[in-house]
């Protein structure tokens, strides 16, 4: 019975979870260690060490993943490839048999028959009958053992405890673990994880050259992500054989139940190893944009007119962004096609967008595209213009409310020297305080008249520019 229930628990096993040689290294280790996955749940990864027949599976995935051998053959002057076969006679391969069937000679034609040929033929048959029973012996004796050997193995093996078969280490000790069969990294950032039957062919995630980059992090072991999608790699790590130009860089880790993210947008050269360093940022909602060429004008939600500047130019990183299911963004430059992203803006990510610009092949559309240019550089400068406007008037208005105040002073003297009844050195000065403010007030409201008309051409002028 307690077979039965250990057989019933591999079942179950063999249905939840598929077994699959791994290679893993720890974090502060340096030397890659090769067990057998066979599943995670709770946060914790259950492995089991490798046995001889395993080992040897491993070992031919290796040399599956190694390029052939090829031999040099200098009597063709070609590449063949070295043949191994090892030619066997047949006589080798043919079972022997026991010697008793062939003690009974095959009578010959025309010979008389006797007693001596029945005795031969007796004694042939039983010892026919002997080797069988011998045999059957034999093998009884074999199934009996095995029966018994099998038994034992399993007894032994269902006395030793479940928590001791396993090797059982908390996920996030993890610095790598990677799938030996598809050389594919297990996701460690879920709960729970099944290694899937099948893997399906993906598209590449980046265009295939000859660049390196390698992606180093503040702190270590980030998850490594190049426009967005998962490189399945930790930092510090190299991406390799990749095309040169322009990669949105970005990394996540986990902490305090937060994925904390970091991004950067760099160039890679060819033919080099490229060097970037990410540092975390605290969690907030970014648009990382990056496009080929760069100084793009960006409209975000807001489709560009003539009456509309661009607030951003890439690249750009805008901060502070609210979260949406559809945003739209707008990318326009002279000489390139105008192109509309409609994105999702997800909440404490970088939210990177690459975007190569279609270049435009024809004349006329170019030319529509300056006088689109000069239109709306038009309509800045007038309403660049009209809000010039305001100052002369306010200045203006300055200078006639102090007019205003050196012709009420005026007025004060006048009033001061026509009630005196005699000419003296006061009177004589009054009157020349009373001329000298009204001329002062004269000269200001003269420069306010002046400042009134500049005000009155710059708002016709730019009026007549912006609209």
């Amino acid at each position: 019975m307690r077979l039965f229930y250990l057989s019933v628990l591999c079942a179950i096993l063999s249905l939840s979870a598929r077994e699959v040689p791994v290679r893993y290294l720890l974090v502060g280790d340096s030397l890659e260690r090769e067990s057998m996955f066979i599943k995670m749940a709770t946060d914790t990864v259950y492995l089991l060490p490798l046995n001889a027949k395993q080992q040897e599976y491993v070992l031919s995935l290796y040399a599956k993943m190694a390029p052939p051998e090829v031999t040099d053959s200098e009597d063709d002057g070609g590449f063949i490839e070295e043949d191994k076969t090892q030619y066997i006679p047949p006589a080798a391969t043919s079972e022997a048999l026991p010697e008793s069937s062939f003690v009974a000679e095959v009578p010959v034609e025309g010979a008389p028959a006797g007693p001596i040929d029945d005795f031969a033929a007796a004694l042939a048959e039983q010892d026919k009958k002997s080797l069988a029973d011998s045999l059957a012996k034999e093998k009884a004796i074999r199934d009996s053992i095995r029966t018994k050997f099998v038994a034992d193995s399993m007894a032994r093996e269902a006395a030793i405890p479940m928590e001791s078969k396993y090797i059982k280490i908390f996920k996030l000790d993890f610095k790598r673990l990677w799938n030996i069969e598809d050389s594919v990294m297990i996701d460690l950032m879920l709960k729970d994880y099944v290694v899937p039957d099948s893997i399906e062919e993906e598209e590449p995630i980046y265009p295939e050259g000859k660049a390196n980059l390698l992606v180093s992090s503040v702190p270590d072991s980030c998850r490594l992500f190049i426009n967005g999608e998962d490189l399945d790699l930790v930092t510090p790590d190299t991406i390799r054989n990749i095309k040169p130009g322009k990669y949105t860089i970005s990394i996540v880790k986990h902490l305090k139940d937060v994925d904390w993210w970091g991004a950067k947008t760099v160039k890679i050269n060819g033919d080099s190893l490229n060097r970037v360093s990410i540092p975390l940022d605290r969690p907030q909602t970014r648009l990382t944009i990056a496009t080929i060429p760069e100084a793009v004008e960006v409209y975000f939600d807001k489709q560009p007119t003539e009456s509309i500047m661009p607030e951003y130019m890439t690249d750009v990183v805008i901060d502070d962004v609210e979260p949406s299911l559809k945003a739209v963004i707008y990318l326009r430059k002279m000489g390139y096609l105008d192109t509309a992203i409609v994105t999702e803006i997800k909440a404490f990510m970088p939210n990177p967008i690459n975007v190569e610009m279609q270049t435009v092949d024809n004349l006329s559309v170019v030319e529509m595209q300056r006088e689109y240019n000069e239109e709306r550089t038009k309509r800045w400068w007038g309403r660049g213009i009209l809000w010039s406007s305001i100052v002369p008037f306010v200045a203006g208005g300055v200078l006639w409310y102090f007019a205003e105040q050196d012709w009420s002073d005026a007025a004060d003297k006048k009033d001061s020297y026509d009630l005196s009844a005699f000419e003296s050195e006061d009177t004589r000065q009054l009157v020349k305080d009373n001329k000298t403010l009204n001329d002062n007030g004269d000269k200001k409201a003269a420069v306010a008249i002046g400042l009134g008309a500049l005000g009155l051409g710059l708002l016709a002028v730019g009026f007549v520019f912006a609209f």
